[in-house]
């Protein structure tokens, strides 16, 4: 019983760190009052530049943190190998969001690590949303699908119609995804 109330609470830090990345931008921006949504990357208030870069570098530490948790609460409710695959791919992006601080902007890595934080949360959106339509689990499993594939090919659609105003609202828009595919995942999983 304790492990399953256990795994319940680590699944909260899934769609819980969505709200905690607007605290940590929100802070970060009081330091930098320069920055602008609709100009810059977000990466950009981690930069050596900026005024106290270690506010939104440890913050994506922190957030990283919180997305590894929350893939072993996964992990430990999962009910069939593709969920608990889906769940190992979960910890992988939160170690390079972790990594995104570790390698802020100006740094060689940093595109690489914040590309493939990207690109492992919709590949444990896509996983998961596979394992849980093999689940016959249909509407958590096609919603969790549509989470995963969805994002490049809109962002590649938008890019070409009207371009994208900052690099800052593409990840704004990725990151949208990725909490909602979190949430979906905590409450298919809480029942």
């Amino acid at each position: 019983m304790a492990g399953k109330a256990l795994a319940k609470a680590l699944m909260l830090l899934g769609p819980l760190a969505f709200p905690v990345f607007h605290f940590i931008v929100a802070a970060s921006v009081l330091r930098n009052p320069w920055f602008d949504f609709y100009e810059h990357a977000f990466s950009d208030l981690g930069d050596p530049k900026a005024t106290d870069p270690w506010i939104y570098n440890y913050g994506l530490m922190l957030l990283g943190g919180f997305l590894c948790l929350f893939s072993l609460g996964l992990l430990a409710s999962s009910r069939s190998k593709g969920a608990g695959f889906a769940s190992g791919l979960y910890f992988t992006a939160g170690i390079f969001l972790a990594l995104v601080g570790v390698y802020p902007s100006g740094t060689r890595p940093h595109v690489f690590v914040s590309t493939w934080f990207y690109v492992q949360s919709y590949l444990a959106s896509t996983s998961l949303g596979l394992a849980l339509l093999a689940e016959k689990r249909r509407a958590s499993g096609f919603t969790q699908l549509l989470l995963g594939i969805t994002p490049a090919p809109l962002g590649y659609l938008i890019e070409v119609a009207v371009g994208w105003p900052s690099v800052a609202v593409l990840e704004y828009a990725g990151a949208i995804f990725i909490a909602a595919s979190a949430t979906v995942a905590a409450v298919t999983h809480w029942r």
